[in-house]
């Protein structure tokens, strides 16, 4: 399981995982967080409950993305009605008690509230953990090449702030592993759409040509730039440097498996300690 030290001090539970520490059986071994794939759902609550034990999360709700790549994020307050979400059927499994709501076609999710945990999928694309410590909110945002072309952490911070009172100036973030510049190679149309929201200047930090017509991408810092831009404190970004893609043994990468059968790793976010 990652942490970030930068949430240390913070009313926040949180983790990121990684490949160990589940039940799941090849090639999903065998700490497996996805249950949209063909995994045994029953050993995959079982991995979202461990998760949840080893980061002391007390909440019996939880709420989890269907994530499409998109800048959809739902927030959820003290008066959010749960039976607009779709329910997840957790009976006879490790989590049966539990509530596990799907927001489908979303990629974000943001709350206050104490008795909600908040769970986003990754396999290579960016977690990017965002949290107030003035008024105690929270955001999980799945962003992509497509989400940071889009520009989401953006708009994570404008939700934030405009539905949650929330000043970017106090905003802590947290980027997480995911596809690294080492390894993370896009064609030019990728660059090309990169481009219409983005300047040359500040793109010329991040895409590294390649002698055979491809790029290397680096994310990571793209998405570190755009929080700085929108209010974001650099001494209160942390970034996890580590690439999935290349790191076999300790992350699952939808890269790696080059569209085949593996494992989702999810970030779980609860306020308060």
């Amino acid at each position: 399981m990652n942490q970030f030290k930068i949430f240390e001090s913070a009313l926040l539970r949180h983790g990121i995982t990684t490949r160990h520490g589940g039940v799941s059986n090849p090639p999903y071994d065998t700490m497996n967080t996805s249950f949209y794939g063909q995994d045994d759902k029953v050993h995959v609550m079982k991995n979202i409950k461990l998760s949840m034990d080893a980061l002391k999360m007390t909440a019996k709700t939880i709420v989890a993305t269907a994530q499409v790549h998109s800048t959809n994020i739902l927030s959820i307050k003290d008066d959010f009605d749960f039976q607009v979400l779709r329910p997840f059927d957790t009976n006879d499994t490790a989590l049966e008690g539990y509530k596990l709501y799907i927001a489908d076609k979303t990629d974000g999710l943001i709350t206050n509230r104490e008795d909600v945990v908040l769970m986003t999928f990754y396999a290579d694309c960016v977690p990017i953990v965002l949290y107030d410590p003035v008024t105690r909110t929270a955001a999980t945002l799945h962003s992509g090449w497509r989400g940071t072309k889009d520009r989401f952490g953006q708009i994570g911070i404008e939700t934030m702030c405009s539905q949650f009172g929330v000043r970017a100036e106090d905003i802590r973030a947290g980027i997480g592993q995911s596809a690294g510049k080492c390894c993370y190679e896009v064609d030019f149309p990728v660059i090309a759409a990169f481009e219409k929201n983005y300047t040359k200047t500040l793109l010329s930090g991040a895409v590294f040509p390649k002698d055979y017509g491809k790029y290397h991408l680096d994310l990571k810092w793209l998405n570190s730039q755009l929080l700085q831009m929108n209010g974001v404190l650099p001494q209160h970004i942390e970034v996890n440097q580590d690439c999935t893609i290349c790191g076999t043994e300790r992350y699952h990468s939808h890269r790696r498996a080059n569209g085949g059968a593996r494992g989702t790793m999810s970030a779980f976010i609860q306020c308060g300690l």
